[in-house]
Parts: C-alpha cells; structure tokens; sequence
C-alpha cells in the first residue's frame, strides 16, 4: 500500500500531458449536447392532441351537452368540454338531497363516465367558462376559475350553457333566498337547515325568532317547489320528531304560487297534490312575491312572512352569456335556432348589430353565470316591480348587467319573437337545451326536451361526418330530418309514498296516475335513467339507508 501511494505523483505527472486532450474532448461533446433541439413547448392549439379528425367543442355539462357528448362518435369526432363543473347533475332527484335522502355524489355523474373517450389525448374538459365565441376564427374564449384565459379552436360549436334561475328583478333575491339547480345550492339548503334547527334549540331565544327560524318558505309551485316541499314533510315527521319533538311541532312550510299549484298536470291531479301537501302540514300561499328581506318574504298584497329558510323555485331565463353571443334571440332571451337546432342570426356576417335589429333581445340579470341545463317549472310566484334595485353585477359576467328594469316580465311569451325569415344559420354553430329556442315552435325548458336535443344533435352529426357528401350544408338539410320534440310525460313526487305521474302529452294524455303506484313509478324512472350502474347503485343504496335508519343530521 505504502509503494503505491508513493507512485501516485509519478502516475499524475505521466498523465498530466493528457489533459488538454481531455479539456477539448469535453468541450466538443457539449457544443454537441447543446446543438441538440430541445423540447419546445406545445402550443394551444396541439392541446389536446390534433388526430385531423374535425373538433367538437360542447359548451356545458347539463342534460343536452351529456346525452350529445354521450352519444357523439369519438371516431368521427376528437370532442373538448367547457364548462364549470365537470359532472352532470341528475335534477329531478336533487330535491332528495337538501334534506339528506340521497347524498349530494350519488346524483352528481362525472363527464368522463358519461363519455369514457373524454380521457383519449385528443379529447379534453376544461373547468372554466366560455366568454365569448369568434365566428371569423372559430374560436371559444374561456376563463378558468382563477382567471387564466384561453382559446379552444372549433369545427364544430354546440352552446348547451343552459339557463339561471330568474327573480324577474325582484329585490333581495339574490342576495337572501337559495336556488335549486345545482349540487352545491342543494347541500347550501340543507346546511342552513340544519342550522337553523341546532340555532333554534338555543335557550332564552324570543318565541317570534323562534317561529322564525323554524319556517321555509318555498316560492315556486312547479314540480321542484312540490317536490322540495313534500321531502321537508317526510324529514318533519321522522327524523326531525324522533330527535327533537319539540322543533318538529314547530316546524312550518309556506309554498307560495302565483297561479296554479302543478299548472302543467291535470286538474284531478294537481287537486290531488294540493289535497296531500294540506295534508302533510304545508300552507298553500297564493300570491306574488313583492320583496324578499334578510328575514321576511314579502307579497304584493301586503302579506309579510318570516322566514329561516327561502327556496326560491320560480322557473328560469337567460345568462349574461346567452345574451352577449353576437346571435339572434327570442322575446325571452333564449338564443334563435331553427328547425336543425342551427344558430341563426343576420346574413352580413352576422354582426350583432345587425342581429339586434331584427330581434330585440332582452337585457341580463345580474346574476351569476351557469353553464349548465338544468329543469325548469312552468310556473313563477314573482312580479316585475315598476322600480327596484339589483345586486352588483358579478366580476365572472363576461358583460356588464343593465338595469333590471328591461328584463322580461313573468308574462314574457316567446311565441311574440319577430318573424326570423330574415335570418340565415350560422355554419357549424348549434345551440340545443334550455339557452335556445325556435321562435316558430317554442318549447319549455325541460329536462327531457334538452336531452332528446342532444340526442338528435349527436345523430346528425354523426352522420354528416361519415363522409365527404353529408358534410355539405344543403345535402344535411335534405337529408336530415327536422327536430320533433315528444313529451314523455310528466311526474312528481308530494311526499310519503305518493307521487302524480301524467304520461303523453297536453293534446293526448295517455295516463294519469296519483298515489303508491305512481311512487313506484317516479322511482323506478329515474332510477333507470341515471348515467352509469355505478350511480343506481349508489341512489338505490342512499334510499334503502334512509328507509332503515333515517336521514343523517349532521353538520359541518
């Protein structure tokens, strides 16, 4: 060891002539190291992946975008999503949720379970929201939650961004009632629920503040308003009794409605409806919501109604973004389609000064963007004062909101839409669900005519992409037939175990059904029309848990 550490100078001096060699052989492999290209960044427009096949962008995740996206063929088209959320929400089983029937995940189904394809690389969703669309370009401009803009490129642009819940300019809604569209307004309902039941159990509370906190008013007597109304009543009489008998006794449900309770269903049924919520405890309140307070509800008669909890179930109307797309619109603020669900607007270019012209279309509440359909009730409990005041416009509206004055009123009837003959498609723009209406046959803003939109959109195009014929504007619109809508019927749940089911249409009414067997019947539809197994499972399992052990209280 020692002999060899001793010849370590002699070894260094020997190899020392070697290292400018060394230097230079390393100098030349990093000129080459760097001559090599790196990476560059992917541009917008190679996200997601470019295949050659033509881009469906659908904007929104309600019942016309999910049965589209469902339906469309991802071999014929690479598909991008835009929208908020990034589920579908199953509405006619949200009113279970505020009340703990069903959980708030088991009606909520995932964008990519509904179309599995939205996880291939050229296919995409983005959660962020669409902000205005560039016709020239074909172009979405979208903004994500925390404000990052982006462009997504189209050849194809269906608008499915649906509706918002509309207070025809009635004060203090915004601000102090709750909505029923969405996951996050139902669990806000049943988090204020409960709330008020653990505020009510203070002691030395005031008997008014008392009777206060322990009254909902529901305003709204379409199948969502009953519906909630009959769930509050089974949460009343079992869970609520059980664990505190006491607040149940004091527990009230005012509905509120302007016309007819159900006024959609027949006169046998929506007796019979009446006849059970009265029943069941709920006060049927006509009238017309004047005014809504940080504590009271205020009808136009002068009535005053304290209040703990305001549901707000009155029907809906168009978003700022509806009605800032440079495209034609009806009387109501819905977006003009044809026959095709094709956008229409004004020959030159389709400018929207142009659009205007034609059809007047109604200025936007000042409330807050949803991009997704939802169902609506044909009923509304409000009035459109002569004078009021709004809340500040919110910083997502891609316009400014003017005053709410110019918003239609209660009786704003989409059938009064100048004629459209005037009006030519926009290529390759569609617009299905309840953004959009054909002013020549308009139809309400429902579930079921949403999703037979989506279907009808997706076979079309379908069809117009398997070959280089069928892409051609005249030979679709021979060979496509026109968008027939069918009415299935209508249902709804009062509470207990009894529903009213109408099946066929106003002209034929096939059937009509009140009581357990249409209980049975309501379950059983929509149990059946959840968007995957894994989402039956989960509603059949909440209920067969509710039924056993009641619904769950807790709070956090």
């Amino acid at each position: 060891m020692k002999a060899l550490l001793a010849s370590l100078p002699a070894i260094t001096r020997q190899h020392r002539q070697f290292l400018p060699t060394i230097a230079a052989s390393i100098r030349i492999v990093q000129r080459e190291y760097a001559s090599i290209p790196k990476a560059a960044p992917a541009a917008e427009d190679q996200l997601p992946l470019r295949t050659g096949r033509p881009r469906l962008v659908i904007l929104g995740t309600g019942w016309a975008a999910a049965r589209l996206a469902h339906d469309i063929d991802p071999k014929l088209y690479d598909i991008t999503v835009v929208s908020p959320r990034n589920h579908m929400v199953f509405t006619p089983l949200l009113a279970s949720t505020t009340v703990g029937t069903l959980e708030p995940r088991s009606v909520a189904v995932h964008m990519n379970d509904i179309q599995p394809a939205l996880s291939s690389p050229s296919n995409s969703l983005f959660i962020a929201e669409a902000q205005a669309v560039d016709l020239a370009s074909r172009t979405v401009t979208c903004r994500s939650a925390d404000g990052v803009s982006f462009s997504v490129s189209y050849d194809k642009l269906a608008i499915c961004t649906g509706s918002q819940g509309s207070t025809f300019g009635i004060p203090g809604v915004l601000e102090h009632a709750h909505f029923l569209r969405d996951v996050k307004q139902a669990e806000s309902i049943r988090q204020r629920l409960i709330e008020n039941l653990a505020l009510a159990g203070i002691p030395g509370r005031a008997l008014p503040d008392w009777q206060r906190l322990l009254h909902v008013v529901i305003v709204g007597g379409g199948p969502t308003g009953v519906e909630v109304a009959g769930e509050l009543t089974d949460f009343i009489s079992n869970e609520l009794r059980a664990l505190y008998p006491e607040r149940a006794r004091g527990m009230r449900v005012t509905l509120v409605e302007a016309r007819e309770l159900l006024g959609s269903f027949d006169a046998s049924l929506r007796e019979y409806a009446a006849r059970k919520l009265i029943r069941r405890g709920v006060v049927l309140k006509k009238g017309v919501v004047h005014e809504v307070t940080e504590r009271d509800v205020v009808l136009k008669d002068g009535t005053v109604l304290p209040y703990g909890l305001c549901i707000w179930s009155t029907g809906v109307g168009p978003t700022p973004f509806t009605l800032s797309l440079p495209f034609a619109k009806t009387a109501v603020g819905r977006i003009a389609v044809d026959k095709f669900m094709r956008v229409l607007a004004s020959p030159s270019h389709h400018q929207r000064r142009d659009q205007e012209q034609l059809l007047q279309p109604p200025k936007p509440q000042q409330q807050k963007l949803s991009a997704s359909g939802a169902t609506a009730n044909a009923t509304s409990a409000v009035s459109a004062p002569s004078s009021s005041t709004g809340a500040s416009p919110s910083p997502d509206s891609p316009a400014p909101a003017p005053a709410l004055a110019s918003m239609p009123g209660m009786l704003a009837d989409e059938s009064d839409t100048p004629s459209t003959s005037r009006l030519e498609p926009v290529p390759h723009v569609y617009a299905l669900g309840d953004c959009c209406a054909n002013p020549d046959n308009p139809l309400p803003a429902l579930a079921q005519v949403a999703e037979q939109q989506g279907r009808y959109l997706a076979r079309i195009l379908n069809a117009a992409a398997k070959g280089p014929v069928y892409g051609e504007t005249t030979v679709v619109q021979q060979l496509a037939p026109e968008f027939r809508y069918r009415h299935l019927g209508s249902m709804a749940t009062v509470g207990g175990h009894s529903a009213v089911l109408e099946l066929g249409d106003a002209q034929r009414k096939q059937l009509s059904l009140a009581g357990f067997l249409s209980w049975i019947a309501w379950r059983s539809a929509y149990l059946t029309r959840l968007g995957s197994i894994q989402k039956r499972l989960a509603v059949a399992f909440d209920w067969t848990v509710t039924m056993l052990f009641g619904r769950d209280l807790s709070r956090w």
